[in-house]
């Protein structure tokens, strides 16, 4: 009887991660080609990442963009999408926008971990084909953005002991 428990609790671990690894796996679209972080007037800013494949509307991918802040690796501003968690009152089921906290990721797998996340911004934010633009007003940024930006993944990841979150950049 023990034997039969261990093994059904393996084969459920096993069918679990076959399950879940295409889920958090990076898609074409999860690779830049070229980004940039434009001030259009003295109140909006633009940033734009140009991806190695079409952008989708609406995806399962839990993941998205990031540009970096210049004044410090802590704090990154995102265009995310993670269907079935909502977290935003712009576009719940859709692209929406964040500040989020990060720390250094683990050995278990992220590169990263989210350590905090601000209350949704409200932007702009327009997909064609590969490429998506975000208009923000300056007032909800945390500074200055470099016209740096990544691609990313959201993982749980149990070493991230503030939030069981990481991310994985692609």
């Amino acid at each position: 009887m023990i034997s039969k428990t261990i093994l059904g609790a393996s084969l459920a671990v096993v069918f679990l991660t076959i399950m879940m690894a295409p889920v958090f796996a990076a898609e074409s679209w999860q690779h830049k080609n070229s980004s940039s972080v434009t001030p259009l007037n003295s109140v909006v800013t633009r940033v734009t990442v140009v991806a190695a494949d079409n952008i989708p509307q609406q995806t399962s991918v839990l993941g998205g963009f990031a540009w970096f802040y210049g004044d410090g690796p802590n704090t990154v501003f995102v265009a995310v999408t993670h269907k079935g968690v909502q977290d935003s009152t712009q576009n719940p089921n859709g692209w929406h926008t964040h500040n989020v906290q990060l720390a250094v990721g683990t050995s278990s797998g992220s590169d990263a971990c989210i350590t905090g996340l601000g209350p949704d911004t409200f932007a702009g934010t327009s997909i064609n084909g590969k490429t998506i633009n975000v208009n923000v007003r300056n007032s909800e940024l945390k500074g200055t953005l470099t016209g740096g930006a990544v691609a990313f993944t959201i993982v749980p990841d149990a070493g991230c002991a503030v939030t069981r979150l990481g991310v994985n950049l692609s």
